[in-house]
C-alpha cells in the first residue's frame, strides 16, 4: 500500500505553466474510510460509531453481508437516538478514564514536592547556536538558588547575589547535586 501512495506521489500532474496541481499535496485521500473504521484504542469505538451511530458499510461487507431488514422511519430515529446517546456516554466515560490514567502518569516523574527557599537547582534553558548540533549544546545551566516560592509551580532564583534574579515554573528545575569529589578521577 505504502508503494501505490509513494508512486502516485511521484506523478504529480502540472497545469500550462508547469507549476503543480493544487491537489497533488493529496496523496492520502483515500484514507479517510479506513480511519473512520478503525476502533481507537482511547475511546475503543470507532469514530463512525461515535458519529453516525452505526459502523461504516465498507466494500467487504457488502459482499459478504445480507442486508438488513428495513425499518420504519420513526422506528429508525429513535432506536438512532439511544444508541448514540449510549455511545456518546460510553466514550465520555471512558475518555475520563484515559485522562486520570495519563494525568497519573505525568504525576510520576512531576515533582510534586517541590523546591525549599535556599536550595540549589539546574534551570532548563536550551540556547541554539547556529552551525552546531542541539543535541550537543548544553540546554542545562546552574546552579541557581531558589529565592523565593511565588506558588506551587512557579519559583524565584538567582545564580549570585549579584545576577538578576529569573521567575521560572518547576518544569525547567531540577535539583542540583553536589559533585563527589572523587568523580572524575580515576
Amino acid at each position: 500500500m505504502l508503494a501505490t501512495l509513494h508512486s502516485g506521489r511521484s506523478k504529480a500532474k502540472r497545469d500550462q505553466h508547469g507549476k503543480k496541481s493544487p491537489t497533488d499535496h493529496q496523496p492520502l485521500k483515500d484514507t479517510g474510510p479506513s480511519y473512520r473504521s478503525a476502533v481507537h484504542e482511547s475511546t475503543v469505538k470507532t469514530p463512525a460509531s461515535v458519529v453516525f451511530g452505526a459502523e461504516l458499510r465498507l466494500p467487504i461487507d457488502l459482499i459478504s453481508d445480507r442486508p438488513k431488514k428495513e425499518e420504519g422511519v420513526n422506528n429508525y430515529i429513535s432506536h438512532l437516538k439511544d444508541r448514540l446517546k449510549l455511545t456518546h456516554v460510553e466514550v465520555r466515560q471512558k475518555m475520563r478514564i484515559e485522562s486520570d490514567r495519563m494525568k497519573t502518569r505525568y504525576d510520576l516523574r512531576a515533582n510534586t514536592g517541590g523546591f525549599q527557599v535556599g536550595e540549589k537547582v539546574w534551570l532548563y534553558n536550551p540556547k541554539r547556536t547556529k552551525g552546531k548540533s542541539p543535541k550537543l549544546q548544553k540546554s542545562w545551566e546552574g546552579p541557581y538558588t531558589v529565592v523565593t516560592r511565588l506558588n506551587d509551580v512557579v519559583y524565584r532564583i538567582q545564580k549570585n547575589p549579584q545576577a538578576k534574579m529569573k521567575i521560572v515554573h518547576i518544569d525547567r528545575l531540577t535539583p542540583y547535586q553536589e559533585p563527589h569529589p572523587n568523580e572524575g578521577v580515576t
